[in-house]
């Protein structure tokens, strides 16, 4: 099955009232030029110029949700695509990390009290009392879907060493050999 690429970039709403867009199951699609996401864009390992060559794409779906006694509960599906510059932790070189992440948000007029009922939903609650920047929306899911600590699989060379050393192959228990008295 072919999925038909994303609408060439355009500017995200900046103004959009998501529980509007969730009972009306609205649907937006797009790609957005990482440079136009300064929070995002300040944690990559890139040069500024690459920056604005490089594109998220985006899905949100707005739906609803009834419970037993026959409320509307509206929804967004948001889900995030991208493949980022971030610096290695091991070998401090580039590495690129692909993102896809999905999340789902059950819209709310206040923010929940976070008990344990609220910790196991699967879905998080989000406040949408006020339009939101769908930008911001995009960035802020990019960003918690990054890495904590950015790593190659396989780092593409040999980690650095003193000057002269060859990479040891050090016994575990070579430092034990060090502190035995001699007789």
């Amino acid at each position: 099955m072919h999925t038909p690429e994303p609408p060439a970039d355009a500017d995200l709403p900046r103004r959009l009232n998501l529980k509007e867009f969730a009972l009306r199951a609205g649907a937006l699609r797009g790609r957005v030029p990482v440079s136009a996401l300064p929070r995002l864009a300040s944690s990559l390992h890139a040069e500024p110029g690459q920056l604005t060559e490089l594109r998220a794409m985006w899905e949100l779906q707005g739906m609803v949700r009834y419970d037993a006694a026959d409320r509307a509960q509206p929804l967004l599906r948001l889900r995030v695509q991208a493949e980022l510059p971030m610096l290695c932790q091991r070998c401090l070189q580039r590495c690129w990390h692909a993102v896809e992440d999905t999340v789902v948000l059950r819209l709310v007029d206040e923010e929940p009290e976070l008990d344990a009922e609220e910790l196991e939903s699967e879905e998080e609650a989000f406040c949408a009392r006020h339009p939101v920047d769908l930008a911001e929306l995009v960035e802020d899911q990019l960003i918690l879907a990054l890495p904590l600590v950015p790593m190659h699989d396989s780092c593409p060379q040999a980690l650095p060493t003193r000057a002269g050393e060859a990479p040891a192959q050090a016994s575990p228990f070579a430092v034990l050999a060090g502190l035995r008295k001699p007789n």
